[in-house]
């Protein structure tokens, strides 16, 4: 089975997403190091979906990687905050299928993340990693505040007051992104947006959105920082264990 990847060659850094795998996306130093590292993520998110009752499709001893885009940029696409550009397969229009798994998957993904810190108490929530941009607390805050502002990418109005408290946050900002999945306009199923609220400068040059883009990142999004809170939470036991 081919599995197509997209590639944002930048400096110092490649990332790479499978369009057809939603929440598999990895970096690598170069452009062969990412391509390597997809193989292997692949595969890790077919046994994702299994644990969570799922039966894909995809045999992991049959998956051949393909370069399926190149976008070269100007940037590291490894660093935090980067622009997040627009790519020919995310201009294809999405359907109610879409809509759907992408709901279920960002149940999956939810889930983990909260079997994982709801039983954090305040020291591990507020412990800042050495050389690591943020604690847990924060990276919970910045899951939830991420999910409403992929949906505002869409020229979607939404509230712009969230909980103090980061589990509310995310409970809150998950409920609001859930409504808008199950009841978006068909008009905002096709189509390429420009958002002109909440734009960082650096991120002005690629802001161009669809609503296939705005699907995909919703999963990566929570996916990629969960990640990220396991290995904070490793460096904070080994800290612990000294």
């Amino acid at each position: 089975m081919k599995i197509l990847v997209c590639l944002e060659v930048g400096l110092g850094g490649t990332g790479a997403f499978v369009p057809k795998c939603p929440g598999c996306w990895v970096f690598g130093r170069t452009p062969e190091s990412a391509l390597r590292k997809v193989r292997a993520a692949v595969v890790e998110w077919v046994e994702w979906l299994r644990r969570h009752g799922e039966r894909p499709r995809i045999k992991a001893d049959e998956i051949e990687v393909v370069e399926g885009e190149i976008l070269r940029v100007t940037y590291n696409p490894v660093e935090a905050d980067k622009p997040e550009p627009l790519f020919w397969s995310e201009v294809l229009p999405i359907g109610s299928k879409e809509i759907e798994r992408t709901i279920r998957l960002m149940r999956y993904s939810r889930s983990d993340l909260l079997k994982l810190v709801s039983a954090l108490d305040e020291e591990a929530l507020d412990w800042q990693p050495p050389e690591k941009p943020r604690t847990i607390r924060n990276c919970l805050r910045h899951i939830g505040i991420a999910e409403w502002w992929y949906i505002t990418r869409l020229d979607i109005d939404l509230p712009e007051e969230f909980p103090e408290d980061a589990f509310e946050l995310l409970h809150s900002t998950r409920e609001t992104a859930l409504y808008n999945l199950q009841n978006l306009p068909k008009e905002k199923w096709s189509g390429i947006f420009q958002p002109r609220k909440h734009v960082a400068p650096e991120a002005a040059v690629c802001n161009l959105w669809t609503a296939r883009k705005m699907l995909r990142r919703l999963v990566d999004h929570e996916r990629l920082h969960t990640k990220y809170i396991e290995k904070v939470l490793k460096m904070y036991q080994n800290r612990k264990q000294q």
